[in-house]
């Protein structure tokens, strides 16, 4: 729970918010579970008002954290309010969001229902991608200022593939021959989103980081934003790794996202041209995914990651079988042959179907 000094400072900061508490002799705490986030949360109850503790000792991603949230909130992006923080003890007095994600409203919700969600998600997105730059370049200190989705970061989302799903996990040892076409791979990535108009993008957009909280769409866990290529965000969200919308729906919304980005002038290519960043963008995401969820579970110790990987692989499936003009045969031939049996062994061996 709160140590002795983060209660003092939680005290201290309700006090100069005004919030005291009038049916209760102290505010009540309750611990929030964790996921794919170092970060903890605790639910701050004072009567009838909420609040979240957030306590995270990165004080650079903190520092992120606040600065994404003011350009949101200046955006008319809904996203928690942050009221206090200490950046010595690493801590953060947040607003309240309340308890439902977007996947719980997917689970509530009928076919049609989840579509119209999903299209009032686009244009708070649209929101999020068009944000003027001034609104993130607050800041003077550069640990704190938000990055580019540049070559580096490529090159560590592609590592995470190739260390922890092919190697850590599936134990495969690419021979010279595919190493080299996973070189190539990964060039292609490169072309895509530098091809791509640069939008500021979340880089996590999925129903678990996405909150309706009265009728409208909350955004958390943003911190990491970069500017980054305009399909990414959508890709989060259409190819999500926990949930998976039908095929035909999916077609429908990446259909209505080039309409609003073409209506909003922030692109300018035809359907056609737009499908293969779509494709190459979505490749990209869920290969990485692939090694994050290798790597929560092998490094981390959080297992409940194995369950998702199968989703991951059915988005991949989909991929190859919808845009098969973009894949070399090489690639196609390497996940068939090798990827995908040792993915469905490794899952076997941890009970996981």
């Amino acid at each position: 729970m709160l140590s002795q000094a983060e209660k003092q400072w939680l005290d201290e900061s309700l006090a100069y918010l005004s919030v005291k508490a009038v049916n209760q002799t102290e505010p009540a705490i309750e611990a929030m579970t964790g996921d794919a986030s170092a970060r903890q949360y605790y639910r701050i109850k004072v009567d009838a008002r909420t609040f979240l503790f957030c306590r995270s000792l990165d004080t650079e991603s903190n520092a992120r954290f606040r600065l994404v949230a003011s350009a949101l909130e200046k955006a008319g992006v809904m996203a928690p309010l942050v009221f206090a923080f200490d950046d010595d003890l690493g801590v953060m007095l947040l607003s309240d969001l309340g308890n439902t994600l977007l996947v719980d409203v997917y689970q509530m919700n009928a076919h049609g229902q989840r579509y119209s969600i999903i299209h009032r998600v686009l244009n708070d997105l649209i929101r999020l991608a068009k944000m003027p730059d001034e609104y993130l370049m607050a800041s003077d200190d550069p640990a704190v200022q938000l990055s580019t989705y540049n070559q580096a970061l490529l090159d560590r989302d592609f590592g995470l593939f190739t260390e922890w799903c092919l190697g850590e996990a599936l134990n495969l040892s690419p021979t010279q021959q595919e190493q080299a076409m996973l070189g190539e791979f990964a060039a292609q990535f490169q072309r895509s989103f530098t091809e791509q108009p640069q939008v500021w993008v979340h880089r996590d957009f999925h129903c678990r980081n996405l909150m309706l909280t009265d009728n409208d769409i909350g955004v958390i866990d943003f911190q990491d934003m970069v500017k980054g290529p305009v399909c990414y965000d959508l890709i989060s969200l259409v190819y999500d790794a926990y949930w998976d919308i039908p095929a035909d729906q999916k077609q429908a919304i990446v259909e209505d996202y080039h309409k609003l980005l073409t209506s909003e002038q922030m692109i300018s290519v035809t359907l056609s041209d737009f499908l293969p960043w779509v494709a190459v963008t979505a490749m990209q995401r869920l290969i990485k995914v692939l090694g994050i969820f290798c790597r929560l579970s092998l490094r981390d110790g959080k297992m409940q990651y194995l369950a998702d990987l199968p989703m991951v692989m059915q988005h991949l499936d989909h991929l190859h079988e919808t845009y098969p003009e973009v894949w070399s045969e090489a690639w196609l031939f390497f996940w068939q042959s090798q990827v995908k049996p040792a993915l469905a062994t490794f899952l076997q061996s941890h009970h996981v179907k």
